[in-house]
């Protein structure tokens, strides 16, 4: 056999074996999903969504990180819940397809009460990479408007907005100084941190 020969033989192994270490991986993920989003110690589940909340602070409610993990045990409690035991782990895999390599940021911001808002400001969400690189900005962001209990709904006061926006995890990963800005309408920051990926499942 060739050295060429050789070498693309060892190559093909290697390929293969980083596969199957692949699949191996979502095959554990979607069972430990399975099994954490079916569970029924409430503790234990609350525990497990707590560890990816974000610290906030000012006019910042809540910040919340959701990853491809994270988001298999939210999809698998919501079909529990609704007694669909039926949904399996083939289903998540499905279910899971339009949101492979994002990460999804989720933040609640309170506005001024005596505030004018029709509809939810246009604030935004992205991720700062460094001092001398481009920022990281999702393709969209969803604006929804939060109403005081009692008084949802359009000619009622907005009293908060929740802005959710998905990132290219790659992207963030590889940024030298990930930073997560929330800004106002105008584009002046209410609130940053740092946020390392490696901490999230």
């Amino acid at each position: 056999m060739s050295m060429r020969m050789t070498t693309l033989v060892l190559l093909a192994i290697a390929i293969g074996a980083a596969v199957r270490a692949g699949a191996g991986r979502q095959a554990d993920d979607a069972r430990d999903a399975m099994n954490l989003g079916r569970t029924h110690d409430q503790a234990l589940y609350d525990a497990f969504n707590a560890g990816y909340r974000l610290t906030p602070s000012g006019v910042v409610d809540s910040v919340e990180v959701v990853t491809e993990f994270r988001r298999a045990v939210l999809l698998v409690r919501e079909h529990a819940l609704k007694g669909e035991y039926s949904f399996t782990a083939n289903d998540l895999t499905s279910a899971l397809a339009p949101y492979r390599g994002q990460v999804t940021l989720i933040a609640q911001v309170r506005l001024h009460p005596l505030n004018t808002y029709a509809t939810p400001p246009k604030y935004d969400l992205y991720v700062r990479t460094g001092p001398q690189s481009k920022p990281v900005a999702a393709p969209s962001i969803k604006r929804d408007p939060v109403y005081a209990l009692g008084s949802a709904g359009p000619g009622n006061t907005i009293v908060a907005v929740r802005l959710e926006a998905s990132f290219p995890r790659a992207d963030v990963m590889s940024a030298t100084e990930p930073t997560l800005v929330l800004t106002d309408e105008h584009g002046s920051p209410l609130w940053q941190t740092r946020i390392d990926l490696t901490r999230f499942r």
